[in-house]
């Protein structure tokens, strides 16, 4: 018996360390709420239809992506809907989510070097918006949105940084 306990608690540290040394500092999260809403008291919501992770293809026309990471970004959300007492239905919802993502490989961040002399780094990054809209009357519930660096990461890491942004996004609600 002694030995099954050393091995949970042994697994536990593993998992423990391999999803809280994800890096979050780099991510700003800004959410503003409709003051004039009570978000309690909506329960049920449907995913608007448009909503996802957009990319540029090579003739640089924007469209959305089917990847894993579209996919993740709306389980996510789901999750932490769920969390607050939120129902996902299909008919009559008392709002609608709304999410757009993206990231820039090519984005570049300037720096002034300890000379004065000005650096400029590429530093690919990612954003998220996330709306919630009454269903009834299309106005905005709550608005967030989420920027950080675009890391190349394994999709268990991503998946925490996902995490991380979405439940900052939506806390309170």
């Amino acid at each position: 018996m002694k030995n099954v306990w050393i091995k949970v608690l042994l697994s536990g540290t593993l998992l423990l360390g391999a999803t809280g040394c994800v890096q979050t500092n780099d991510i700003e999260v800004e959410s503003v709420s409709n003051e004039k809403a009570n978000l309690t008291a909506y329960k049920t919501y449907q995913f608007l239809e448009d909503s996802g992770i957009v990319e540029e293809d090579k003739k640089g026309n924007l469209k959305r992506s089917n990847s894993e990471v579209a996919a993740l970004v709306e389980e996510v959300i789901n999750e932490q809907l769920q969390k607050y007492g939120k129902k996902p239905t299909a008919k009559d919802p008392d709002f609608f989510v709304a999410y757009v993502g993206g990231s820039n490989k090519d984005a570049v961040v300037a720096k002034v070097d300890e000379k004065g002399k000005q650096i400029i780094e590429k530093k690919p990054a990612a954003a998220l918006l996330i709306m919630l809209v009454d269903a009834d009357t299309g106005e905005i519930l709550r608005i967030a949105t989420a920027e950080g660096d675009l890391k190349n990461l394994p999709l268990e890491q991503k998946r925490a940084r996902i995490e991380y942004a979405v439940k900052k996004m939506l806390s309170g609600i």
